[in-house]
């Protein structure tokens, strides 16, 4: 185990999720906790979220959704990641719904012989190209899920799809595509129970995308999903503070017990820095298994032992997640989702 500590504020990811579930009061919320709630801590946040009213929760992977049922969460658990080892019959018969993105899968499932019929969401490529029925294939794609369900074989009770948030513009014209396409669904006899498109950006920013179910991922746990707004902008708090303990002090340099090893991500072009018992200090290096940083004249004091705070949600001068991605240019959901599990994580309040 390494010596450094990724604190999970379960406060602010409850505050954040009532914010966020404010904004699309007519839809009903899911949280998405895939990767181990980004790093967070799937049980813990799962708590979090059903005493803060969320609905419903996106766990990727089947086995995720089956683990969360054994563990006593009865609301409705979604999965839409599928390999060709996926066993769909033990995800049907834990009631975890199944997001279908090929007819490979659509055929699996109906061939997995579930003792309780497999509850599908079928997926049109609004143009993300991220999965989903390419839409010239769609109505080939529905038509053979109805075909299935005819049969016994499935339930079709949702049509869903994933925005590719690159403009408001685009976004619209995907919204459009999904309109167009549930529509020719439904000529075609399929009867939703449920419409999802939309995830944390859409929730912010695009009304249009609500529709009876959102998908919130990484604002949930305050961190932003645009490029020009920070979780400050948008009124979040970041849960996750990292900390780790100064190994040594001398010259005029400190190294701190995190490194790449942990998930920390180096900085190519310079300028990220940690506080180191109070100090702002400069990285200097990141290794594999520590990390140095260059110590300001006033922090003659610091010794091995103390503490070193990488980041957090800024009320200590350190720097957040966010900040960490512009400088590893990356995005803020792999600061937080790449810390290994190496890194301990502790719950409470900050």
């Amino acid at each position: 185990m390494s010596a450094a500590v990724a604190h999970v504020d379960l406060e602010a990811i409850g505050s954040n999720i009532r914010a966020l579930a404010a904004l699309a009061p007519q839809s009903k919320f899911m949280l998405a906790v895939k990767s181990n709630a980004y790093g967070h801590g799937l049980h813990e946040v799962v708590r979090t979220g059903l005493d803060s009213g969320v609905d419903s929760f996106g766990v990727l992977e089947a086995n995720a959704g089956i683990e969360l049922r054994e563990s006593g969460v009865e609301v409705p658990l979604f999965a839409w990641m599928h390999g060709q080892g996926t066993d769909f019959a033990a995800a049907a018969e834990a009631r975890v719904d199944l997001g279908v993105q090929t007819f490979w899968q659509l055929e699996a499932i109906a061939a997995s012989d579930a003792r309780v019929r497999p509850r599908v969401h079928l997926k049109i490529d609004t143009g993300l190209h991220r999965g989903g029925a390419d839409r010239p294939r769609w109505a080939e794609f529905v038509t053979e899920a109805l075909r299935l369900q005819a049969l016994g074989k499935l339930d079709v009770v949702a049509a869903w799809s994933h925005l590719s948030d690159t403009s408001h513009s685009a976004d619209l014209e995907s919204t459009e595509v999904f309109i167009a396409a549930v529509e020719e669904a439904r000529a075609l006899g399929a009867d939703f129970e449920l419409l999802h498109l939309g995830a944390s950006a859409a929730v912010i920013d695009l009304p249009q995308a609500h529709f009876d179910l959102v998908r919130v991922g990484i604002a949930a746990y305050g961190i932003s999903p645009f490029g020009d707004r920070s979780a400050a902008d948008l009124g979040l708090r970041p849960a996750m503070q990292l900390r780790a303990p100064v190994l040594d002090a001398r010259h005029g340099l400190a190294s701190i017990a995190v490194g790449y090893g942990d998930g920390i991500q180096s900085d190519p072009e310079g300028g990220a820095y940690v506080i180191v018992d109070g100090h702002i200090a400069p990285v200097v290096e990141v290794g594999v298994d520590e990390t140095v940083v260059a110590l300001p004249q006033g922090a003659a004091a610091v010794a091995a032992g103390g503490e070193c705070i990488v980041f957090g949600d800024g009320s200590n001068g350190e720097a957040t997640a966010e900040q960490w991605a512009i400088w590893g240019e990356t995005v803020g959901d792999e600061i937080v989702t790449g810390l290994t599990r190496r890194v301990a994580r502790s719950f409470g309040v900050s």
